[in-house]
């Protein structure tokens, strides 16, 4: 296993959580300006095993801390991103028409379950 800041994961991870309650851009520009600064204002949490990153995880007191950066971390990011975006307008294009075909097949998915 290579180096790693298992605090990216806990950021992907809360951002996954976060993104789908709120209205903002999910373009990749924007979505890579999120992660980024959220993780700016957070403290890298490197390991180099996978015990250690299992350890990094189970360390519940400061995990629960933690979750509650991470959390104002990725809110205050996605508000400063939505109100700040850099992307152009192809980009925001591309995004909507992702979601919507990724809304597509969710509805095409439904429809085969119910038969």
């Amino acid at each position: 296993m290579s180096i790693v800041n298992v605090m990216e994961v806990f950021v992907e991870q809360k951002m996954e959580e976060i993104l789908p309650t709120v209205e903002c851009c999910n373009c990749d520009k924007c979505l890579d300006d999120i992660r980024a600064m959220a993780l700016n204002k957070l403290p890298p949490r490197y390991v180099s095993t996978d015990k250690g990153k299992l350890f990094s995880k189970l360390n519940s007191l400061q995990e629960q801390q933690n979750g509650v950066d991470i959390n104002v971390a990725v809110l205050s990011a996605v508000e400063f991103v939505s109100e700040h975006p850099r992307h152009s307008d192809e980009d925001k294009k591309d995004a909507v028409k992702e979601e919507e075909k990724e809304e597509f097949e969710k509805s095409k998915q439904k429809g085969k379950s119910s038969k």
